[in-house]
Order: C-alpha cells, then structure tokens, then sequence
C-alpha cells in the first residue's frame, strides 16, 4: 500500500501550518467541500504579512476548496461546541491531519473525520 501524502506537498499549501490554524466553518454540499478557516501561514508564503496586533502568528482567512466532490464520508462528528474567538467567530479547532491516500482524502480534527474523493485541493485566501 502506498504512503500517503501529506499536506505540505500539495500545491499551495507550503508555508502552511493547518495544525495551527483554527476552521470556523465546514460546508459540505453536494459536489463540493470547503473548509474557511483562520489559516496560519510562514513568512515564506506569498500571502504572509506582518502579524497584526496580538497575534503570535500570521493568520488569513482562507478557504481549503475540493472540487469536483465525488463522495464524501464525515464521522466521528461529536458533540464538542465550538469557542469562541476574540472577535466573536466560532472556532472548531485546528486540522489535526490532511493527506492524500491514493484518490481519497482524509482530513481530522476535534469536529471530526472526512474521507473525501475529489480533485486536488485549493487553498484561496480571502480578502488582501
């Protein structure tokens, strides 16, 4: 069985730290999945900035986008409440894991795991 990839291979995702960063929404509809999420980024990354007063990190909202959803399977969704973050968004947590096995894949977090067929994720930053 092949190894799987992890997440700082795909394109346009190094420089970034999913570990670190906090999703505040989950959508999931049918042929789509996107992630939005207060996304921490290195200095190395195209879109890193300064960080903004008492941030420790950068961090830019962003989306993680699989398109072309060709199934998708989310368990282990628990009954953990969401915090809530300094200027008042809800935050589920960090992506504990992210990484391709063959045609699928396999994100986790505290909000729980999805296995995904899809095309290859995009991570689109919102705003400047």
């Amino acid at each position: 069985m092949a190894e799987p990839i992890h997440y700082t291979s795909f394109p346009g995702f190094d420089g970034t730290s999913l570990e670190d960063s906090f999703v505040l929404e989950i959508q999931a509809t049918p042929g789509r999945l996107n992630i939005t999420l207060d996304l921490m980024i290195g200095w190395a990354h195209p879109s890193y900035r300064d960080p903004l007063e008492g941030e420790v990190a950068c961090f830019r909202k962003a989306v993680i986008e699989f398109p072309a959803v060709q199934e998708l399977t989310w368990t282990r969704q628990s009954s953990i409440r969401p915090a809530v973050d300094a200027i008042g968004e809800q935050d589920w947590g960090g992506i504990d894991a992210l990484r391709q096995l063959g045609t699928v894949y396999q994100l986790e977090g505290d909000w729980g795991a999805i296995e995904v067929a899809s095309q290859e994720p995009i991570v689109r930053i919102i705003g400047s």
